[in-house]
C-alpha cells in the first residue's frame, strides 16, 4: 500500500504544472454527487483529452464521509503497472457563516488543500504545493497570459477563441450584467495582449 513515505513528491520539478497531471477536486466531486458528506460510497473517476475526447486515465476510490472526525478516501489505481492503494484523510472546518467545509489532507505534508494532483511519473496524489507544480499561465509572458486569458472568456460563453473573431453572444440563462461584465474583461485582456504585441514585434499589430 503506498503512503506518504513512498511519494517522490519532494524531489519534483518545479517546471512541472498542474495542467500536465490529473487533478481531484473535492468541490467538484461533491458538487457531482461522486462523493456524498454523510455517506459511504464508491465508484471510478475518469479524465478525458479535451481535444480528441480519448481517455487520459481511469482510477477506482472509495469514500466514508460518514464520520466528519474518522473520514477518508481510499484510492486505487495501476501507475505503470505497479498497483497504488492507499487512503486520504478527510478534514473539515466551520466557517463563521455557518456549515461545514470538506478537505482532503495532504499525504505528503498534511495540509488542508481542495484539490490533490497527480503529476507524470509521480505515484501519490498530492498537494499543489508538496509536488511544488506551477500552473501554464504562470510559464507565459505577459502577453501570451492576457490572450489566454481572453480565450478563457471566449471559451466559457461557447465561442470562437480567435480575438479576431466577433465577441460570442450572450449564451441563454446568463445575466446581462455578468456577460457585459465578461466582456469588458475580455476587450481589456485582448488590448494588452495586441499593445504588447505591437511593441515586441514592430508595430505589425
Amino acid at each position: 500500500m503506498g503512503g506518504s513515505g513512498s511519494g517522490t513528491w519532494y524531489r519534483w520539478s518545479k517546471k512541472t504544472v498542474v495542467e500536465d497531471g490529473l487533478t481531484l477536486d473535492l468541490f467538484k466531486l461533491v458538487r457531482e454527487k461522486a462523493i456524498i458528506p454523510g455517506k459511504h460510497v464508491r465508484g471510478s473517476l475518469t479524465w478525458w483529452n479535451n481535444r480528441t475526447d480519448e481517455e487520459r486515465a481511469s482510477i477506482s476510490y472509495e469514500a466514508d464521509l460518514i464520520d466528519p472526525y474518522a473520514a477518508w478516501v481510499r484510492l486505487h489505481y495501476h501507475r505503470d503497472g505497479t498497483p497504488e492503494d492507499y487512503k486520504v484523510r478527510m478534514a473539515v472546518t466551520y466557517p463563521h457563516y455557518g456549515g461545514m467545509r470538506w478537505w482532503f489532507v495532504c499525504p505528503a505534508n498534511g495540509s488542508r488543500v481542495a484539490k490533490l494532483h497527480l503529476p507524470p511519473g509521480g505515484n501519490l496524489f498530492a498537494s499543489r504545493a508538496a509536488y511544488r507544480l506551477g500552473y501554464n499561465s504562470q510559464q507565459e509572458s505577459p502577453m501570451f497570459r492576457y490572450l489566454s486569458q481572453a480565450q478563457d472568456i471566449r471559451r466559457r460563453l461557447g465561442g470562437s477563441t480567435c480575438i479576431d473573431e466577433w465577441f460570442p453572444k450572450k449564451p441563454k440563462g446568463m445575466h446581462w450584467k455578468t456577460y457585459e461584465k465578461l466582456q469588458a474583461k475580455c476587450e481589456l485582456y485582448e488590448q494588452r495582449c495586441n499593445s504588447m504585441a505591437a511593441q515586441r514585434f514592430g508595430g505589425m499589430f
